[in-house]
């Protein structure tokens, strides 16, 4: 929580048929997780979308912003949405989003983010929203990426890099989520290279020991072959975390 601020009671949207996905920080394999979510879905006869309500560091091609991962999400989704569904704010700064959008003298409103991702997942069984960076990202003045999802009031899947200091992010993102009283689905410690590092061994257990009932997953480093490919992913996933788990995620399994 930002010094000097208080949590505070919002009206809370009850997206019932979504999934949000959150990490500790920006590159640790959230859009990853989420293709790889909602092909599995798709794959069981759902119809799942993914998108990505802001995404920043877009580079221009032919004269527009290319989001990177809204495209790669898009295609995860057999292309059952546009790109302007699947990324609707895209900026080219690579930057939290209140300032990405400030230096091209605009603006992001929450409210927007929230009714965009409602009226996707009005036409959809379900949708599985990808964050930008991590949870207490600033999206407007004093908002962040935690007032979003807040707001949808959907579940939350947490993703972490496996190396050292995971803990420490891991722990501080699932305070501020406990904290809200945001239901936390499952984290997930993603492998990034190849080799890993001695304490990986242990992170897992340590993790778990911690959280307490939340679900802890580990996903192997996965070669480009599979990270290319929305399906290999899937299967990938499934591997690693198991099938009953990727079900309860998407919607297609409850807790019991």
């Amino acid at each position: 929580m930002i010094p000097g601020t208080r949590v505070r009671s919002v009206k809370v949207e009850n997206l019932k048929n979504g999934l949000f996905v959150t990490g500790t920080d920006t590159g640790v394999g959230k859009t990853l997780v989420t293709a790889g979510l909602v092909r599995f879905a798709r794959i069981q006869g759902r119809r799942c979308v993914a998108i990505k309500p802001v995404e920043t560091g877009c580079p221009v091609r032919s004269g527009m912003l290319h989001p990177e991962d809204g495209v790669f999400l898009m295609e995860a989704s057999e292309s059952d949405l546009s790109l302007d569904e699947c990324a609707p704010f895209r900026f080219s700064l690579p930057a939290a989003p209140a300032r990405a959008a400030a230096m091209e003298g605009s603006r992001i409103f929450l409210s927007d983010l929230v009714e965009h991702v409602q009226a996707v997942a009005e036409s959809r069984d379900f949708v599985i929203a990808e964050g930008a960076g991590g949870l207490m990202v600033p999206i407007e003045d004093r908002l962040m990426m935690i007032d979003l999802v807040e707001r949808l009031g959907c579940p939350v899947l947490l993703v972490a890099r496996s190396r050292l200091g995971t803990i420490n992010h891991t722990l501080l993102s699932v305070e501020a989520l406990r904290r809200r009283d945001l239901e936390i689905a499952g984290i997930i410690l993603s492998g990034h290279d190849e080799e890993s590092g001695p304490e990986e061994r242990y992170t897992r257990r340590d993790v778990e020991r911690l959280v307490g009932d939340t679900p802890v997953t580990v996903l192997p480093y996965l070669g480009h072959e599979i990270t290319t490919n929305p399906a290999k992913i899937a299967e990938s996933m499934a591997e690693a975390c198991g099938a009953s788990l990727l079900r309860r995620w998407t919607g297609l399994e409850t807790q019991h």
